[in-house]
């Protein structure tokens, strides 16, 4: 279930850049948002947490009424290091998803002015 139940189609997210104790709960991660972040946690955006167990993160979001912290062990595979998001603090919303379902992104591949298109043909050269 974890991030279904929070509407996180319109909200920024954000990797934390350091490794944390993933035994750390609600007002610990959300002194990091505001204290070393600087970020309003009751704006809604979402942040995720990574610590040296590749297996675990957790996600923190103020959903309007409350903190909401979703904790995930992948019981197969690893999520991404923190290394990987080289520097890069801010992700969208659907890679936080893809990265909280397991998945891998390759952020030194992405570039913001690529755009797919199909390839040339031998005419067009």
């Amino acid at each position: 279930m974890g991030l279904k139940m929070i509407d996180w189609k319109e909200r920024r997210a954000f990797v934390f850049q350091e490794e944390i104790d993933m035994r750390r709960g609600f007002s610990w991660l959300a002194e990091v948002v505001r204290g070393q972040m600087q970020a309003n946690i009751m704006e809604g955006d979402l942040f995720l947490f990574l610590g040296r167990n590749p297996r675990r993160a957790k996600v923190l979001v103020f959903d309007g009424t409350g903190l909401v912290l979703v904790s995930k062990r992948l019981e197969k595979g690893r999520f991404q290091r923190i290394v990987d998001f080289e520097t890069r603090a801010e992700i969208s919303s659907d890679e936080l998803r893809m990265i909280f379902q397991g998945t891998r992104i390759n952020f030194a591949f992405q570039r913001k002015d690529f755009c797919l298109a199909a390839p040339f043909s031998r005419a067009q050269l």
